[in-house]
């Protein structure tokens, strides 16, 4: 029970130490993974009792060398390798690996070679050891492994995402994923084999690579050949968190299959969710697994970080060995990525993109160190770790700093403004169906209404990126993607899919244009008592739980607006809070805080105006407060001046008490006698109205 109870504790002590490093380091530009490794080595053993010599009985520092993390919580970490490696397989774009299958396949292929072979030569250098070595085997898969992940992001911030250097890298990284696959289930299986003394038997490891790359490629196909009917299986036990804790629970058995088999599980894992990619419930499954995703993945990349032994990272040889490892590790992706590309249509500016688009190892990476630290090789009559600590520490050291150099090295590839292709080549088989967006408004009910009618149809649909605005719908065997983006909706489908798309947009524009006129005829903002705006309560825990404070910074308040309209007080407010350097994009704020007024006036009478808006010029949820002593002309409900002013703004897509704060400052104003007093307050007692420092009037 008391092993219990710690694997609770422990369980527990990781999900929050991997979320607080997490969200720190994206504060910061730096990818999630890399702050949950971080968390792991900061709560491991080896730092807190091997470092900082203190006690740990959370997690104790092994004892004769064994490993850093009790059997049970491996498993789980394990589990969440699995996950990780499913959802991946989810998310791969077949109809986009067919597409640039030629190019994709040489540039992945060249990636896997160059780096396998160098990688596997450092270690054969730097560990004395011949080519067959299994941790020089691994050192090569090690080096193999992509992830592009850092690189979509960045692809896509530059809108370079359906850019032929895009969809390159993009498709050249699925099979680089899965070459890498191949390459470790073919390590695995020859791990033991001529294990360091030079004797080699090839046939034996012909025998074993073909068996491992026929058990692969056979599960492939035939997965993708009934793909579709055990995706129709799958929708028979129920909804989709029913079938897709079913398709999570058939992984974990073709995972155990492929260990049982000398292969490594998460290329079982991988090639589930490569199978059922193209199928309508891959979308569904990955909605329904993401609250397990956010709890299993994190323990797996935490548990990675408690593996580390920071103590050999104190070992100027490991250093040494670490960043030759990294120098290689990066020259291999970009020689050998950009030479393929060379010889597919582009020129050296878009093969130099491809290979720094590779370059980033990160989850894959730390699961193939994470197998071979578990994963024994006898040597010199021992059995040993293939990876073991100062091996492991290597392997660290290569994915975070492969992780950071890429993104800069890719963005200054990309700043070149200069195509990377010597000749245009555009897709002949594909329809493009483009409609204009006049507006973010209309896009936003327009994407909803669309989105509910392809529903009705029987497609279901992948959730929308912020970062990545695509869309893709599957029913069965039909599918098509919409891309949103520089005003327009853009539908990539085939020919025969174009019939269907005009007419669900068309109804969808009908439906709208309906649903807006009786919107305006019957149910007009002004049938609405705006009086109840301005409740009665508030307190100073609500002015606590909204961060008012915070909201409503000392140097935005304007005891003197020279406005002489409504409109005009916005535009100083905004003003203010431009010049504290509390806005992302001043413009976008007043265009939106003005068309918001357009809309419905927020005066609320009484010499009282609360202007708001969401937009896209805002950071964080900011309020700015104005006093004009001689009044603003307002369209307000008694018809008196605006006196008394609160400019609130709030990012369009964020997660904000926004209308909450509203709210709540129309409470406090709301009180009896609270304008007056606020008016009649010094200067620098106006903001503690609304931020809970005064409590009466």
């Amino acid at each position: 029970m008391e092993s219990i109870t710690l694997l609770v504790i422990q369980i527990g002590l990781i999900l929050f130490a991997g979320r607080c490093c997490g969200n720190l380091m994206q504060k910061i530009g730096i990818p999630g993974v890399l702050g949950e490794l971080i968390a792991g080595i900061l709560i491991g053993p080896y730092f807190i009792c091997g470092v900082c010599h203190a006690p740990w009985w959370f997690f104790p520092l092994p004892a004769d060398g064994g490993v850093a993390v009790s059997l049970p919580l491996h498993a789980l970490a394990t589990i969440g390798s699995i996950l990780l490696l499913f959802m991946s397989g989810l998310e791969t774009d077949l109809r986009m690996f067919f597409r640039y299958s030629v190019a994709g396949t040489l540039i992945g292929l060249g990636g896997v070679i160059f780096s396998f072979v160098l990688g596997d030569f450092v270690g054969v250098w730097m560990l004395d050891c011949n080519f067959m070595d299994p941790r020089a085997l691994f050192l090569g898969v090690l080096c193999t492994a992509t992830s592009v992940g850092i690189t979509a992001r960045i692809l896509s911030e530059r809108k370079s995402m359906d850019s032929p250097e895009g969809t390159t890298i993009l498709a050249a990284a699925v099979i680089d994923d899965v070459l890498g696959i191949i390459a470790l289930a073919i390590v695995t299986g020859l791990v033991g084999i001529g294990g360091g003394d030079g004797a080699v038997n090839w046939g034996r490891i012909g025998l074993i690579s073909a068996r491992s790359f026929g058990i692969w490629l056979g599960f492939t196909v035939a997965g993708l050949l009934i793909a579709y009917r055990f995706a129709n299986f799958l929708k028979f036990f129920g909804g989709a968190s029913v079938f897709s804790t079913l398709a999570f629970g058939f992984a974990l058995i073709l995972s155990g299959i492929f260990e049982a088999c000398g292969l490594a599980m998460i290329v079982g894992a991988y090639v589930t969710g490569l199978s059922l990619s193209k199928t309508d419930i891959a979308f569904a499954i990955q909605s329904s697994l993401h609250g397990v995703y956010n709890f299993l993945v994190p323990v797996f990349f935490v548990v990675m970080g408690m593996l580390v032994d920071v103590r050999v990272l104190g070992d100027i040889t490991v250093l040494q060995f670490g960043l030759v490892y990294v120098g290689v590790a990066v020259a291999a992706k970009i020689v050998g990525c950009a030479l393929p590309a060379l010889f597919m249509n582009f020129n050296a500016v878009g093969a130099l993109r491809i290979g720094c688009g590779m370059i980033p190892r990160g989850e894959v990476a730390l699961i193939i160190a994470g197998i071979g630290a578990t994963t024994m090789m006898t040597l010199d009559g021992k059995n040993i770790p293939i990876i073991d600590a100062r091996l492991f520490g290597v392997a660290i050291i290569m994915t975070l700093l492969t992780t950071l150099v890429a993104p800069p090295l890719l963005a200054v590839t990309l700043s070149i403004r200069k195509k990377g292709v010597r000749k245009e080549k555009f897709a002949e088989t594909l329809t493009h169906t483009v409609y204009p967006l006049p507006s973010t408004v209309f896009r936003d009910y327009m994407l909803r209404a669309l989105i509910e009618n392809f529903r009705k149809e029987g497609y279901l649909h992948s959730e929308l990126d912020r970062n990545c605005p695509i869309i893709h719908f599957r029913r069965e065997r039909r599918t098509f993607m919409l891309s949103l983006a520089d005003g327009k909706m853009d539908f990539e489908s085939s020919a025969d899919m174009v019939g269907l798309i005009g007419t669900v947009v068309y109804e969808t524009t009908v439906e709208l244009h309906r649903t807006l006129q009786v919107l305006k005829d019957e149910v007009a903002p002004e049938k609405f008592d705006r009086d109840r705006i301005a409740a009665t309560e508030t307190s100073n825990k609500t002015a606590a739980e909204i961060r008012a404070a915070k909201i409503i910074s000392a140097d935005c308040v304007i005891h003197d607006l020279q406005a002489a309209t409504q409109e005009e007080a916005i535009c100083e407010l905004v003003d203010v809070l431009a010049r504290s350097g509390r806005l992302q994009d001043p413009k976008t704020c007043l265009s939106d805080a003005l068309e918001r007024e357009r809309l419905v006036s927020t005066s609320l009478g009484g010499g009282i105006a609360l202007p708001h808006a969401r937009t896209s010029g805002a950071r964080e949820l900011v309020a700015a407060i104005g006093i004009s002593r001689n009044g603003c002309e307002a369209d307000s409900p008694d018809h008196s001046k605006s006196r008394f002013f609160v400019l609130s703004l709030c990012p369009k897509d964020a997660d904000e008490p926004y209308l909450q704060f509203v709210a709540h400052v129309a409470a406090v104003l709301g009180k009896p006698g609270a304008l007056d007093a606020i008016l009649n307050s010094p200067p620098g007692e106006i903001r503690n109205f609304f931020i809970g420092r005064r409590r009466n009037f």
